[in-house]
C-alpha cells in the first residue's frame, strides 16, 4: 500500500471522527427535560410502544390528562397507539387526539401542535420522541409554539447500524429544517 493511500485512509478516519464529534451534542446527548405538569403530552411519529409508554406515564402520574398522537391510523403496527386512538384501556380515561399530520413529517407535527394549542388555549406541551430526533424536533416545535416546551426522550435503544443511519438521516433532515423559515 502506498503512502498516498495511507494518507487518504488517515484523512477519512479524521473526517469520520469529526462528523461523529459534531453530531454528538445533537443526536447522542441532546438536552432533554424531566417529565412534569403539562397541558398536553404529544407523541410524535412513529408512535412506538416506548414513546406511548412514556406518554402513559405522564397521564398516569397526573401530569396531564390530554394526549396527542401523530399516527397513520391505518398503520396497525403500533398497538399502543391504536389502543389510545380507539379510546381503549389503559387510555380510556383520558382525552386522546390522533391525527396523521399533513405533511406527515416533524414539521407537519409541529404545525398540528400549533393548531391544537390555538384551539385549546394550551400554554405548555411535552413532546415525546427518541434521542436522535430530540434537538431537531425541538427546533421545529419552537418555531410553531411559544409556550413552555419540554422535550422527553423515550429511552429507545439503538444498535450501531441504527445510530449510523440516524446520524445520516437527522443531518439531512436538519439541513432541510434549516431551509424552512417559519412554522
Amino acid at each position: 500500500m502506498s503512502k498516498a493511500w495511507i494518507r487518504r485512509f488517515a484523512w477519512l478516519g479524521v473526517l469520520v471522527i469529526a462528523v461523529a464529534a459534531a453530531g454528538w451534542p445533537l443526536y447522542v446527548s441532546p438536552g432533554t427535560d424531566q417529565p412534569g405538569e403539562t397541558d398536553v403530552a404529544y407523541v410524535i411519529g412513529p408512535p412506538t410502544d416506548e414513546r406511548m409508554k412514556a406518554a402513559l406515564d405522564l397521564l398516569e402520574s397526573g401530569s396531564t390528562d390530554t394526549l396527542m398522537v401523530s399516527v397513520d391510523t391505518a398503520d396497525a403496527q403500533y398497538s399502543l397507539a391504536q389502543a389510545a386512538c380507539a379510546g381503549a384501556a389503559p387510555f380510556s380515561g383520558y382525552t386522546v387526539l390522533c391525527e396523521k399530520p399533513e405533511p406527515f413529517s416533524t414539521r407537519g407535527e409541529a404545525q398540528w401542535l400549533d393548531r391544537e394549542v390555538e384551539a385549546n388555549g394550551w400554554t405548555s406541551a411535552s413532546v415525546i420522541t427518541f434521542r436522535p430526533q430530540v434537538k431537531r424536533a425541538e427546533t421545529l416545535m419552537e418555531r410553531c409554539f411559544s409556550g413552555d416546551l419540554a422535550m422527553i426522550d423515550s429511552g429507545e435503544s439503538l444498535n450501531t447500524f441504527d445510530w449510523v443511519y440516524q446520524y445520516v438521516y437527522q443531518t439531512g433532515a436538519f439541513m432541510r429544517a434549516g431551509l424552512a423559515i417559519d412554522c
